[in-house]
């Protein structure tokens, strides 16, 4: 028995090790995914966020994950509230493939029950087919809902300590301070210009190579 409890206690403690370091935030609607953040400087470690169709009202989600080439999917600015135990605010800008140029920004703020509210802000367009040819169809809108801490799982934290905490293609970034609750810098209005500007570059290429 005492044999068996110090294998549990191993365990848990290897367990919490492994994920030490780093915090991890889920989404609870109407956005899924979660992101990774590292637990001193509050800096951005990794992301997956996905924006269902349903909500959009398009046939496709938008979906943000670190990844460059013909492209990227970046994070294009860090600030926080919160001197500690609080999320990371964050812009991301995806123009990867050129068939789609779009930002995200989310914004948080302290909630209920430990957890905190978000607001969230996209814009810019995709490239699609409808009737008889294809075209970039300009998308937008703002959503709101809250996010839980939760425990990086011990391979995730082994993996990006293995890579210098950081996933290929997120900057080490520290996030700004900017208080309690001042309002930020207007972010999300440059993510929705960017996120025009790469449309019509795009459809600038896809004219040439026509």
């Amino acid at each position: 028995m005492i044999k068996k409890m110090m294998a549990l206690a191993a365990t848990a403690l290897f367990s919490l090790n492994a994920s030490a370091g780093y915090v991890q935030y889920d989404f609870r609607g109407p956005i899924g995914g979660y992101f990774i953040q590292h637990d001193d400087d509050q800096s951005i470690a990794f992301y997956y966020i996905d924006v269902p169709a349903s909500v959009l009202g398009w046939p496709i989600n938008l979906n943000f994950h670190p990844i460059f080439g013909e492209g990227a999917d970046v994070i294009t600015s860090e600030s926080t509230y919160f001197r500690k135990n609080g999320p990371t605010n964050f812009g991301i800008f995806d123009d990867f493939g050129g068939d789609k140029s779009y930002g995200l920004s989310v914004d948080f703020s302290r909630a209920t029950g430990g957890n905190f509210a978000y607001k969230a802000e996209f814009g810019g367009s995709i490239y699609m087919d409808v009737g008889q040819g294809g075209n970039f169809y300009p998308i937008s809108g703002s959503l709101t809902g809250t996010v839980s801490k939760s425990i990086v799982p011990a391979g995730m934290a082994q993996m990006l300590d293995d890579l210098g905490g950081y996933y290929d293609g997120v900057p080490d970034r520290t996030p700004k301070y900017i208080g309690p609750r001042q309002v930020p810098e207007p972010g999300s209005i440059a993510l929705l210009v960017v996120g025009a500007l790469g449309a019509v570059s795009a459809a600038r290429r896809r004219r040439t190579t026509r």
